[in-house]
């Protein structure tokens, strides 16, 4: 099995195993206990914390537990309004059209609410204008949320810039981060970002944790009741041997940054190379690599459906997604891929690959010669049958 849906999930790493299988067996003490092993348990998560701040260069005690991705969103957008509306701020946000749907449902909630969302368009590879951004932004404008990179299409947001200005007029800006970590650099000394969120799973921890950053000084109120825990801002016992994982995950990610950057670009260009050679192929995202994810390729291929090319490469032992695994069990095309202009049809042809450290460059060609040839066989087909539905 060539594994190429780590955009999905990743698998989980044996020195993250090892380092999280103590907390399970031997050092299970509730963190919030005051006797030896509550306390072996509290030091176990600091030094976790440390370690997800070393990451993203950032203090200590600006990074917070979560159980996913999708909480630390929430709490950040949901917890900013009430910030927001208990202090007498704007009720005017400002998203993207190709959110996750975890930002883009706390903005409907609100919408509900009577607050005003503005939901910015991207070009044809997906990327937000600062002249659309600052066209938009007015002074009721409180909070401004764009994600870091897509996971459905790999293009990479210029976050420096959107955080800048975001800063220069006092404006909260959230960023979803959960596909960047371990592939893209995150400075958070240099970027002024007031929250982002991570996810342990996307970068080989377990599912179940995942992280919220908030800067400090920049206030958001819990959307979470009835514990002390995390600062009070996401309560409830903390799931121990997970914080140990997305810890020493992170470690890792930040030791082999370099070396895994390096390849996952190398990997990108064998992806795009062979795919290239299929006829009526159309590459969605950014078409420089140096703005998109790593080791990410997404592409339609009209007349052809998306999970009828994830069916076939998975008889040949290649596991890739059509879209985004957030969206399986839906119908429409994705809102993302309509948003770079792609007809219905175009859209349901959508595939992605991405691929992580752990996949080698050797099985990437492998998989990249199988995907032309299944790719180059439907695309035939289709245009085959497409012709005799005409002379019919």
């Amino acid at each position: 099995m060539i594994y190429l849906d780590n955009s999905a999930t990743t698998r989980v790493r044996e020195e993250v195993i090892d380092e999280m299988l103590p907390y399970l067996s031997r050092s299970w003490g509730n963190p919030s206990s005051i006797h030896a092993l509550g306390r072996e348990s509290k030091e176990a998560v600091n030094d976790a914390r440390q370690r997800v701040a070393a990451l993203l260069n950032c203090d200590v005690d600006e990074i917070y537990f979560s159980s996913c991705g999708t909480l630390s969103n929430n709490a950040a957008l949901l917890g900013r309004a009430r910030f927001a509306e208990a202090n007498g701020k704007g009720r005017h946000l400002i998203t993207t059209q190709i959110e996750h749907p975890s930002v883009i449902g706390p903005c409907q909630y609100l919408e509900g609410l009577g607050w005003r969302v503005t939901y910015l368009p991207v070009n044809r590879e997906g990327f937000v204008s600062l002249k659309e951004l600052e066209k938009n932004t007015t002074a009721e404008t409180s909070i401004i949320s764009i994600m870091w990179a897509n996971n459905e299409i790999g293009t990479v947001q210029d976050i420096a810039s959107f955080a800048k200005f975001a800063k220069e007029r006092n404006i909260f800006f959230h960023t979803d981060a959960v596909q960047s970590a371990g592939k893209l650099s995150i400075d958070l000394k240099v970027v002024p970002i007031s929250a982002l969120a991570l996810s342990g799973h996307k970068f080989h921890a377990p599912k179940g944790i995942g992280i919220l950053y908030v800067r400090k000084l920049q206030n958001i109120m819990p959307i979470i009741f009835g514990g002390g825990q995390e600062m009070g801002l996401l309560p409830g016992t903390e799931a121990l041997s997970n914080i140990v994982a997305i810890g020493k995950a992170a470690e890792l990610a930040g030791l082999e940054f370099e070396q895994n950057h390096e390849k996952l670009i190398v990997i990108s260009k064998i992806f795009k190379q062979h795919l290239s050679q299929v006829d009526g192929l159309i590459f969605t995202g950014s078409s420089l690599l140096t703005h998109r994810l790593p080791g990410h390729i997404s592409f339609v291929l009209p007349g052809v459906e998306g999970e009828a090319i994830v069916m076939r490469a998975d008889l040949k032992g290649i596991c890739i997604s059509s879209g985004s695994a957030c969206h399986q069990g839906i119908i429409e095309p994705s809102q993302v891929l309509k948003a770079l202009g792609l007809s219905n049809e175009q859209a349901k042809g959508s595939v992605r690959l991405s691929a992580s450290g752990y996949n080698t460059i050797e099985e990437c060609t492998e998989a990249a010669v199988l995907l032309t040839n299944i790719l180059n066989s439907m695309a035939h087909t289709a245009s085959a049958q497409l012709s005799k539905n005409v002379m019919a």
